[in-house]
């Protein structure tokens, strides 16, 4: 997942291309597999979810409004339109950083449970540390519309908000029932099983054992099964906005992350009895078309993915076929780790060998570790590009005329200097040439940039 104004950075917000409409509303969703330990548990968390976000671009000669203004708005909103207790809401100032630009943000609780974020860009930042004042003053707000819907509901989670007819449907299959007692108590504290801030689990659920007055069994018990119900839920409805965006389960990158949830909601249908009861490979599909219809007034009908099934049932087949030689590898694996595996351990055979969490857990009889998905995408995160930072202010010159669109097999041509800047990656040596008309193709799309020599003034400069 990264924040909504990266698809604005650079241009709408330098100035030099104006967004779809301006304020603009833009509603996401959001794939995020940093959190899968805690799906289910603690009513806020999802590997998928929808981010209604508002961006607003103020320029010199055309101001809209930023942050009293936002504010302001955003706290009417909470108030007026969702009728909450002013005492119940807390603003948290913070710092936001992305992209090249930073700026102040704000973030809004209500009743301790985080609603949205409001984001003032301000500043260019560049490699030094150094900044600069925007030109274009840029508001990036982000709300989490499942957190609303539990919000105004006052459920005991959102889970039952979000997933309604896939529950339901769910539940009437698999005879998977919720206790509701339990979990109404339970609700108000789930945030506390937070897998990444608690240090000692088993002492977490033993403390919120003694404040509902719960024992501790039964409480497990009563979560457990829903919460597995829950991640199954959560897991196919990214799933099927995923591929049906266009993405493919594989072992590399945002694919490894799509095959580790299609994967684990396997293992957790085949553990429970579930896949039987379901009715197998087709009420398993049936799961996708009921989150279609909780997602229908939001996204319409979803256009026919003829191959969506066929996609499914290949990564099913690979998942109860896992390669015997990849099983190989993890027994000499164990071998030497005498049968004890790190964390690190859990990654290579998921991530490089392909072997499902499941079956790397009962080969070597070890538990899944609980903070193993939060590991992976966090140093998935480490390695991921981050968009360029854009080090020239080229608002006030002409837009280059890109003449292999139109030409693709011109191999020379005559532009006009219209600009050069220093180049401030390479000591401020004056070699960035903007021309009025360019040949050369830009890297772009997965395809290489085009080489050649510039002649200016009959001196040959190669590029």
């Amino acid at each position: 997942m990264a924040a909504g104004i990266y698809c604005f950075q650079p241009y709408c917000v330098t100035g030099e291309l104006d967004p779809p409409a301006n304020p603009l509303i833009c509603p996401q969703f959001c794939a995020r597999f940093n959190d899968l330990d805690n799906i289910g548990l603690t009513g806020r968390h999802y590997s998928g979810f929808i981010m209604l976000g508002i961006q607003v671009f103020n320029k010199p000669d055309d101001y809209k409004f930023f942050k009293e203004e936002c504010v302001e708005f955003n706290y009417r909103w909470l108030t007026e339109t969702l009728g909450i207790d002013p005492d119940d809401i807390t603003f948290v100032e913070d710092v936001w950083a992305g992209g090249g630009n930073l700026g102040p943000s704000v973030e809004y609780f209500v009743r301790g449970l985080e609603v949205g974020n409001m984001v003032f860009m301000q500043y260019k930042t560049f490699h030094d540390g150094s900044r600069e004042e925007l030109a274009v003053k840029v508001i990036d707000v982000g709300i989490g519309l499942e957190r609303i819907a539990w919000l105004n509901n006052g459920t005991y989670t959102s889970y039952s908000d979000t997933f309604k007819h896939a529950m339901e449907y769910f539940q009437a299959k698999t005879g998977v029932e919720l206790n509701e007692e339990v979990w109404t108590k339970y609700g108000p504290y789930s945030c506390t099983l937070n897998i990444d801030e608690v240090a000692d689990i088993e002492q977490t659920w033993q403390a919120l054992s003694n404040k509902i007055d719960v024992p501790v069994d039964q409480l497990k018990n009563s979560i457990q099964t829903v919460k597995e119900m829950f991640i199954v839920l959560d897991h196919t409805r990214t799933i099927l906005i995923i591929i049906s965006d266009g993405s493919l389960p594989s072992n590399v990158g945002g694919g490894g992350n799509v095959r580790n949830i299609l994967r684990r909601s396997f293992a957790i249908m085949k553990q429970r009895g579930w896949w039987d009861l379901i009715g197998g490979m087709d009420g398993f599909i049936e799961i996708f078309e009921q989150h279609k219809r909780d997602l229908f007034g939001i996204y319409g009908e979803f256009p026919e993915y003829k191959s969506f099934r066929a996609i499914i049932e290949g990564e099913y087949e690979r998942w109860m076929t896992t390669d015997e030689a990849q099983a190989v590898n993890l027994n000499k694996l164990l071998q030497k780790k005498k049968n004890v595996l790190t964390i690190d351990d859990w990654i290579l055979a998921m991530t490089s060998w392909g072997i499902p969490v499941d079956t790397i857990s009962k080969i070597s009889g070890q538990p899944i570790p609980g903070n193993l998905y939060y590991e992976i995408a966090t140093r998935q995160e480490k390695v991921m590009k981050a968009p360029e930072k854009i080090l020239y202010n080229t608002i006030h010159l002409p837009e280059t005329k890109s003449i292999y669109f139109d030409a693709n097999k011109q191999m020379d041509f005559t532009g006009r200097i219209v600009d050069v800047f220093a180049n401030q990656l390479e000591e401020n040596k004056l070699n960035l040439v903007i021309l009025d008309q360019s040949c050369f193709y830009p890297t772009s799309g997965g395809q290489l940039h085009d080489t050649g020599k510039l002649s200016i003034e009959g001196v040959d400069r190669v590029f």
